[in-house]
């Protein structure tokens, strides 16, 4: 009786244990999706000659389309809320031709948040005192992800009703007549 609560509990860790490494690959492959998108008729002003038209993020990384009447300078921040202290950011320049054109932009990963976003400028938009801004919003995370998603916390809540269950099947059948004492 003793070896069949031996095997059954090691047959249960052994189901256990597989459901790691494939929750870790889940994590892995959502990390290169894209977080946000612009909706379809989006379209920010930047100055009256120079405008966002569309935008993507990827963790990391804001996918800028720029249209452009004549050639322009765009200045590119961060932007969001930052902790109390001291901190660093990234900036850029980007030199832009008349028409439609791609920039890329990275962002530094801040402990804690779940969103990113980025402002846009140009002199004549400084000039006017304004800018545009580019946001991901809150991103929302898996409340789970620490144990593996949904799939990883749920079949570990299983395993543990499951070796109770076999542990007081154990108690109750090797006892002579009934339990005794538990």
């Amino acid at each position: 009786m003793r070896r069949l609560f031996v095997i059954a509990t090691v047959a249960v860790l052994a189901m256990g244990m597989g459901v790691g490494p494939a929750a870790a690959q889940s994590n892995q492959s959502a990390g290169n999706q894209t977080v946000a998108q612009a909706p379809d008729d989006a379209v920010q002003t930047i100055d009256n000659q120079t405008r966002i038209v569309d935008w993507s993020y990827s963790p990391g990384r804001f996918t800028l389309e720029i249209e452009a009447d004549e050639p322009t300078t765009i200045s590119l921040t961060e932007s969001g809320a930052f902790e109390e202290g001291t901190t660093s950011f990234n900036y850029a320049e980007r030199e832009l031709d008349a028409g439609t054109q791609t920039v890329n932009f990275i962002v530094s990963p801040r402990q804690g948040e779940t969103g990113a976003a980025v402002a846009i400028a140009t002199q004549k938009s400084l000039d006017q005192g304004t800018g545009a801004i580019v946001s991901t919003g809150m991103v929302q995370r898996n409340p789970f992800r620490h144990f593996g998603g949904e799939s990883g916390l749920f079949s570990g809540v299983a395993m543990t009703v499951g070796c109770a269950a076999l542990g007081a099947w154990y108690v109750v059948h090797s006892e002579d007549s009934g339990v005794v004492e538990a």
